[in-house]
């Protein structure tokens, strides 16, 4: 019944999207000017910025010539992908567990429930690239303001609205491995009212995943479409994702296996200004997933249901900010009828005195298995003479055991919740020719949640083992020299269980040097980044790499530009992973992509 209702509704929406593609259309496609600022969680701060934030628009995602939100964050300085060819995809920031970043889109959680520990995993997969219109992301612990998950950052995706008159596009990029990307995203209307419509197909035959096979290759297939209509006080938006992605199993047999994932999301947003000093916005989410795996996606997984109910509020008084926000989440797997509910109430406040910008805020949790936990932040920024601004923050987070940790495979029921403490200080420079900062961090999780390993056996496979500590420095500058934009970052991070052993598969050093500029039609970029060595579980060290991108973009008019991306220019060869066990070390490796050409096209009816 479920899955009919569905089918009905992109039946319905589906002649709306064709009716506003044939629509003559001339004015320039623009959003609605309302974005959330994911460090402070409201559209209205009023104080700068005070964590380690990365912003990036439509036109940086499209410089980078990447055709999955996978490749983008490849690009993305300091944030440790982990993207082996037929294995699980993993993000760790600054060195923290990949359970410990929070994804949103529009605000809501995509974490993906049908992984064990609820990072985001294969949810990576089923983000559209051409419906983003800005992603944020903030550095550091994020729970006070948006809950479990956010222990060491938040990673916040807008997508567009359609606004301004009239507008359709279609986008087709060719590439390497027979990769196929179609995009068609079709908008109406202006601040008053406004539909959009995007849907996004990408296709490729992939490499063969591991060394140890007979040549086949391991595909991808990622279908994305999205409705949303809505203004500026009231919006709805209907998504839906399937990614199929062929693999290798782990145990060395079965080498064409295939998970099948689905993804979908119903989200509505209502805004209401009560006085001039209030005003308040209510968001309703409900998402489901599910995956199967195996032979033929034969394997059957389960189905998860996750549903959300969000009341923010903002209430100027003076020249400060409060913020004060209700929520409620229910997580259930609907397979096997498992739940769990947090109920949240959570307050921030910002203010500057005199030179001093302060932001502080504490969130109350009732959990319905592990109680309540209060947790809270602080942030200060000094600011200096000759545009020197000093920053500090500590704050402590709480992230509960998903339900598959506490249910599912490897599941023990006797898991208790991490609790983290964690501290920033930094020193940011304004110069002439634009922005010099320095930032040293630590975050020391408490009862960290950890997997032990084995595959086969009965359960549990994950235990509290003890303290987890993630600290570094991160340099960053932002520079625009003579017409070249200049971007350099290197963050130094050191990860370790128990004071002793070292995180498997966190490089202690990334770096990443990208110079852009416009020539003319031409709009050319050229990123370096460079990886060091990396611990694996069983086979020691595995040597560090250096990448080279290039991508550049022509317009031929204003309605037509081609582009080409050249990804791995030098064609290095490396592996980031192996498959190898305790006992058999000489199992092989994931392989990695070579050098990967791609061309592209894009028209504006």
């Amino acid at each position: 019944m479920q899955r009919s209702h569905k089918d009905e509704i992109m039946k319905k929406i589906l002649p709306i999207a064709t009716l506003v593609v044939s629509l003559n259309a001339n004015a320039a496609l623009g959003p609605i000017p309302i974005y959330l600022n994911t460090e402070y969680r409201t559209d209205s701060p009023v104080i700068g910025s005070i964590a380690s934030t990365l912003t990036f628009d439509a036109n940086d995602i499209e410089a980078t010539g990447a055709n999955t939100f996978l490749d983008f964050l490849a690009t993305v300085p300091s944030i440790g992908l982990f993207n082996a060819t037929g294995n699980t995809p993993a993000v760790f920031m600054r060195g923290g567990e990949s359970h410990h970043t929070l994804f949103l889109v529009d605000g809501v959680s995509i974490n993906d429930l049908s992984d064990s520990n609820k990072a985001i995993s294969y949810g990576l997969t089923g983000i559209a690239l051409s419906d983003i219109e800005k992603i944020e992301i903030v550095k550091g612990s994020g729970s006070v303001l948006y809950g479990s998950s956010a222990i060491a950052g938040v990673v916040s995706i807008t997508t567009k609205k359609g606004a301004n008159g009239k507008h359709a596009t279609v986008n087709t990029k060719f590439g390497t491995h027979n990769s196929k990307t179609y995009t068609l995203s079709a908008s109406n209307g202006d601040k008053d009212g406004f539909i959009r419509f995007n849907h996004n197909k990408y296709t490729t035959d992939g490499i063969d995943a591991r060394t140890d096979t007979n040549g086949e290759k391991d595909g991808l297939s990622n279908v994305f479409t999205q409705i949303k209509v809505g203004n500026e006080k009231f919006d709805i938006s209907y998504l839906k994702n399937r990614n199929k992605a062929e693999y290798d199993n782990f145990d060395g047999k079965d080498n064409e296996n295939l998970g099948d994932r689905k993804f979908s999301r119903v989200a509505i947003n209502a805004n209401k200004k009560i006085s001039d000093i209030w005003k308040t916005k209510l968001s309703l989410a409900q998402t489901t997933v599910s995956r199967n795996t195996g032979l033929n996606a034969t394997t059957i997984g389960d189905k998860f249901k996750s549903t959300s109910i969000t009341l923010l509020n903002d209430i100027k008084i003076d020249a400060a900010l409060l913020n004060v926000g209700l929520s409620k989440i229910d997580d259930k797997n609907t397979t096997d009828n498992q739940k769990l509910s947090s109920k949240n109430l959570f307050v921030n406040w910002q203010k500057n005195i005199n030179s001093i910008d302060i932001n502080t805020g504490a969130r109350y949790i009732k959990h319905s298995k592990f109680g309540n936990e209060t947790i809270y932040n602080l942030g200060l920024a000094k600011y200096l003479n000759n545009g020197i601004k000093l920053t500090g923050g500590y704050g402590t987070a709480f992230s509960a055991p998903s339900i598959g940790r506490l249910y599912g495979w490897g599941a023990n029921p006797d898991l208790q919740p991490e609790k983290s403490k964690s501290i920033e200080l930094g020193v940011e420079k304004t110069h002439y020719w634009g922005l010099s900062s320095i930032k040293i961090f630590r975050n020391k999780v408490k009862d960290a949640i950890t997997w032990d390993g084995g595959y086969t056996g009965t359960s549990p496979r994950y235990f509290n083992t003890g303290d987890y500590l993630a600290k570094g420095v991160e340099l960053s500058v932002n520079a625009n020299i003579d017409s070249y934009n200049i971007n350099f970052n290197h963050i130094h991070s050191k990860s370790k269980k128990n004071n002793s052993l070292t995180k498997v598969r966190r490089p202690s050093d990334i770096t990443n040097l990208t110079l852009s500029k416009q020539y003319g039609k031409f709009n050319s970029r050229i990123q370096v980044i460079r990886r060091s060595s990396v611990t694996t579980v069983y086979d020691g060290d595995r040597s560090g790499y250096t990448l080279l991108n290039l991508s550049t973009k022509y317009g031929i008019n204003d309605k037509m530009q081609i582009s080409l991306n050249v990804n791995n220019a030098t064609d290095k060869k490396y592996s980031i992973a192996s498959f190898n066990t305790e006992t058999d070390k000489t199992r092989g490796d994931y392989n990695q992509l070579g050098r990967t050409i791609e061309v592209g096209l894009n028209y504006k009816f």
